[in-house]
């Protein structure tokens, strides 16, 4: 059985790659795989933000990086059964799941391990002088996969991007 893969990181969401998703897995027959994506360091990044604010000071304890933790679990439940009822709605099989990790070995050894067909990414709009320092993991997991590979760019509309191996979609500015 075909399946497709739905990535949705922590860190941005994109209803327009989950409405493309469930469409996908709909046409095809296929069953919809969602990986909630909580990537590493994540309680750092909001530790950093927090301080820098001085909020917090420069050695939260283990408590309050449980707590973080606990919460971008618990978002990530909420949007896993917020995609439960969507792909009941559509009749689409859903297999629900939630790693925290290194973005792009977690996608990766999800798409090996289940036999994705087509992979459904989401990734931060990034600023232009950013891209020549950093790629976004959507990047990375889009040359290395062995299947299809489409990549939502999220936050301030969706863009068109320069890549000629991935599949883009371009529903903003051109």
């Amino acid at each position: 059985m075909k399946k497709v893969l739905l990535v949705l990181p922590s860190y941005i969401a994109s209803d327009e790659a989950l409405d493309f998703a469930v469409r996908k897995a709909k046409e095809e027959g296929s069953a919809l795989v969602v990986l909630y994506l909580i990537a590493a360091g994540a309680a750092d990044d909001v530790f950093d933000t927090f301080s820098d604010i001085g909020f917090i000071g420069d050695r939260p304890s283990s408590q309050v990086s449980e707590a973080i933790m606990k919460e971008y679990r618990q978002r990530g439940y909420e949007e896993l059964g917020r995609v439960q009822i969507r792909t009941m709605e559509e009749g689409v099989a859903f297999e629900p799941l939630m790693e925290a990790g290194e973005p792009v070995e977690k996608v990766l050894s999800t798409i090996d391990g289940m036999g994705i067909t087509t992979a459904v990414l989401v990734k931060r709009k990034e600023r232009a002088i950013l891209r020549y320092f950093q790629r976004s993991y959507a990047d990375v997991v889009a040359e290395k996969a062995p299947c299809e590979v489409i990549v939502f760019t999220g936050g301030q509309g969706l863009i068109k991007e320069d890549k000629k191996d991935v599949k883009e979609v371009d529903r903003g500015r051109a």
